[in-house]
């Protein structure tokens, strides 16, 4: 990306100029140490390219899977919101960083902090509230995908048909011996490359497969323009796969030239918009109004399907510890269950009964709402909506304020706010109806 491009959000985000001069006459001095401060170099940490790669890896997961549904869903104009999404998603990648640094004396570090210095504690505990609810929600959804793949593979090689329930306690107890026994569970490199590993591979089979079963069709889907009672739903799910951005102010943290955020980002989420568009469009291409979430279920048997299916299982087991552990720390500590309120014994007894509890918690949910497709359009509208599209914005107005805005800004910012809220309204109600639909039927 240019420097050019810095400039395109100068009006509503001043201090991402791309000018290396340590003074500009345009700021002020509040406004100049803001600047000052986020660029500002780290010798001794990791280089941009990392980032990007971080970023990528972090962005590229299994939200792929449900996006041919989410054509179906809302059209082919919904094609549309994955760029959109792309464009509010990088503009708010922006501003969130920027409201790191929004005092001019130190960093902020985490995204409750920054809600905590807009809305004060209010602010952090709804970050909070919801950074948990998607740690939890995404495991429950990781332990629905890879009970239901593991079904699918041992009955279609070996003729074992288990049913989605035992695999999931089968999962279940894989899980817990990491997640109860380990105290801590950092997510290493290795993971977090496996993890892209396999959706790359995913990507290129959904893409092959779907275009394979395209041409050698002969009797072909039907299709939908533009369906408007669909796009909210279509709206959550996209959105789903932008998810993240509460890992950004860590990125951003570890990069060696902050200054480089604006381009960093933009590049990853141009590569994953990429993708995105790829898989949306083959798969709906394919199969049309039969596509499903996850897409997985609908492609031809074969090697490479077999092969994604076995990487993708993988990749969620080796996620959910992480995942899971990382709200119980913070839930740990906010307990008391520590080693300073207790002995050593205790505090493991009493840690290895809480996450024996979430574990269960997490089961119980996945066997009783096993409904990936909602669960994920449930998750998009409740959090990542919020995440991505709402908060950013209201905590840079709140950091910042709106005089330096242009009128032009202003009403950019309006629109994401207003964007996402009926993400996250409209969006919510409709995956809620369709888990009470799916219920009924069943």
């Amino acid at each position: 990306m240019t420097d050019e491009h810095d400039s395109f959000y100068s009006d509503s985000v001043p201090s991402t100029r791309s000018s290396t001069d340590s003074e500009d006459p345009l700021l002020g001095d509040e406004e100049q140490r803001v600047y000052d401060l986020q660029n500002t170099d780290r010798p001794n940490n990791g280089t941009s390219f990392g980032a990007y790669i971080n970023i990528t890896c972090l962005m590229a997961g299994i939200g792929v899977l449900g996006l041919p549904e989410a054509l179906n869903k809302g059209g082919w104009l919904a094609l549309g919101l994955i760029i959109v999404s792309m464009l509010i998603a990088q503009y708010t990648s922006i501003i969130i960083i920027k409201c790191l640094y929004h005092n001019g004396k130190s960093r902020l570090s985490t995204y409750g902090e920054i809600g905590q210095d807009a809305f004060g504690t209010f602010g952090k505990y709804l970050v909070e509230f919801f950074h948990n609810i998607t740690l939890i929600g995404v495991s429950v959804l990781y332990f629905i995908l890879a009970a239901g793949n593991l079904n699918e593979l041992a009955k279609n090689h070996y003729g074992i048909d288990l049913g989605t329930t035992i695999w999931t306690y089968i999962c279940a107890a894989f899980v817990s011996v990491p997640f109860i026994f380990a105290k801590t569970l950092k997510e290493v490199a290795i993971i977090s490359i496996f993890g892209t590993f396999a959706t790359l591979f995913c990507i290129i089979a959904i893409v092959i497969l779907s275009f394979e079963h395209w041409r050698n069709s002969t009797d072909p889907p039907s299709y939908k323009i533009l369906d408007l009672s669909g796009i909210p739903t279509s709206l959550a799910t996209i959105s789903f796969c932008y998810g993240g951005n509460n890992v950004f102010p860590h990125i951003e943290e570890s990069m060696q030239k902050p200054r480089h955020w604006n381009r960093v980002v933009t590049a990853a989420l141009c590569t994953c918009a990429t993708m995105y568009f790829l898989v949306a469009f083959s798969g709906y291409l394919a199969y049309g109004d039969t596509s499903i979430n996850p897409i997985l279920k609908v492609l031809p048997e074969g090697l490479l399907l077999t092969s994604a299916s076995i990487l993708i299982v993988i990749h969620v087991l080796l996620t959910i510890p992480i995942l899971m552990t990382s709200f119980a720390i913070e839930t740990e500590k906010f307990l008391n269950i520590t080693c300073q309120h207790h002995t050593k014994i205790v505090e493991f007894l009493l840690r290895a009964l809480f996450r024996l509890f979430l574990i269960l918690l997490s089961v119980g949910t996945a066997v009783f709402v096993p409904y990936f497709d909602d669960i994920m359009s449930l998750l998009g509208a409740l959090t990542t909506c919020l995440f991505v599209f709402v908060l950013p914005v209201l905590f840079y107005l709140k950091l910042f304020g709106r005089e330096r805005m242009s009128y032009l800004a202003l009403i950019w910012n309006i629109c994401i706010i207003i964007v996402g809220l009926i993400g996250f309204a409209i969006g919510s109600i409709s995956a809620l109806n369709n888990l009470l639909k799916d219920f009924n039927y069943y």
